[in-house]
């Protein structure tokens, strides 16, 4: 019976080390699978951030909007969103290029998630019922002659990568204005500021920079967000000293935002700088990832991975790329506009740079503005600000 009970016992112990052993493997196992699936799922984020914003894009802008409708009296147009995110019911004043022509869009007078239909005026050309259209920030066609019937010539300046296209509107000033487009942005990004720095007087320089059509790519094959496109600010603040400028006040929209902070922080021609206008700044190229990841409903763990994959995979530096974290260096006023519906650039990074350096940083946001869309939204009070700014900049 002792013999029976003892092997019954070492049965039950065995059987007990056999469950430990299949539930211990079983947790490995688990843990493996998830750990395998949350890299996996890192690792398609990090080709996200490739794709989505290192990537050179120089594909035509889509148009996925139809014109369902024009009236005269009143003048407006009724719009169908076909596909895509077109911020169809933005608040605002933009453009609508179509096929054949360009016009104003404003007030909304219906609104829906497919369907508006807005107040409309036509600048150039005809736009017609069955038109595909696209909405344009940039609000102006062409260039400064057909924008705002403003003299001007195309220059090409000297770079590192390259000749750089860049309009020239001359002024009477000798306090400059350089302006920086953003990421697809192109010049036309800069039509809603230079009419007024042209009103104040200031000579402009629009510039082209690499990755831009027509220009040369950088050798990385990547948009840098300012570790190296600052060269090409440089190249445009060179032409301006050689025809005649003595100060220099820095235009930057959106990635823009950030090179020009890039520039400051390593040309030896900052020095010349004496002001920065700041819309919607990059400053921050990780908190823009996660602002992105936030979007998709990514959890902020997988986002610090995918972005530590993309350190290893496209070679992104996080740190140099934290512009926001150098303001400390910068002594020239600023002046920064930034909206609080911004879905691409965290209105956050704007703030904490006006509270770091309220000393010289005026800040002007905007209510329901998207991604470089202040102006959009209001232009008369963005206009009023970046005119005093100008008339306090160059009277220096």
């Amino acid at each position: 019976m002792a013999g029976r009970a003892t092997t019954a016992g070492r049965s039950r112990a065995a059987s007990g080390s056999g469950l430990r052993y299949r539930l211990i493997t079983g947790v490995l196992v688990l843990l493996v699978l998830f750990g395998l699936a949350f890299m996996g799922v890192a690792w398609y984020y990090a080709g996200q951030i490739e794709s989505g914003a290192l990537r050179v894009d120089r594909e035509p802008h889509k148009r996925e909007l139809r014109v369902e409708s024009i009236t005269q009296s009143p003048a407006e147009i009724r719009l169908v969103r076909i596909a895509g995110d077109t911020h169809l019911d933005d608040p605002g004043t933009f453009g609508l290029e179509g096929p054949r022509g360009f016009g104003l869009i404003r007030d909304i007078k219906f609104g829906g998630e497919s369907e508006v239909i807005r107040s409309f005026e036509i600048v150039q050309g005809t736009i017609d019922p069955g038109d595909l259209v696209r909405i344009d920030k940039a609000a102006f066609p062409g260039d400064p002659g057909t924008a705002h019937g403003l003299i001007f010539e195309t220059v090409r300046l000297k770079a590192e990568i390259g000749d750089l296209p860049a309009w020239y509107v001359p002024g009477k000033d000798d306090t400059w204005a350089i302006m920086v487009h953003g990421r697809r942005g192109e010049k036309q990004e800069a039509l809603r500021a230079l009419r007024t720095v042209a009103g104040a007087g200031l000579p402009a320089l629009v510039l082209g920079y690499r990755n831009d059509d027509g220009v040369p790519e950088d050798p990385s094959g990547y948009y840098q967000f300012g570790l190296t496109e600052w060269k090409d600010v440089e190249a445009g603040v060179q032409y301006a000293v050689d025809h005649g400028a003595t100060d220099i006040v820095l235009v930057g929209f959106s990635m823009g935002g950030g090179i020009v902070a890039s520039f400051m922080y390593q040309s030896p021609l900052a020095d010349r700088v004496v002001g920065l206008v700041l819309d919607s700044p990059m400053l921050d190229f990780s908190q823009t990832i996660d602002l992105a990841a936030r979007d998709r409903n990514l959890p902020g763990v997988v986002a610090d991975a995918a972005k530590w994959i993309a350190s290893i995979r496209y070679n992104v530096d996080w740190k140099a790329l934290d512009y926001l974290d150098r303001v400390g260096q910068l002594q020239d006023p600023v002046l920064l506009f930034h909206g609080d519906a911004d879905e691409t650039v965290p209105i956050s990074i704007s703030e904490e740079f006006a509270l770091r350096r309220s000393d010289i940083v005026t800040y002007v946001p905007f209510k329901d503005a998207t991604h470089v869309g202040s102006w959009n939204v209001d232009p008369a009070r963005y206009e009023s600000a970046l005119s005093r700014y100008l008339t306090t900049a160059a009277s220096q």
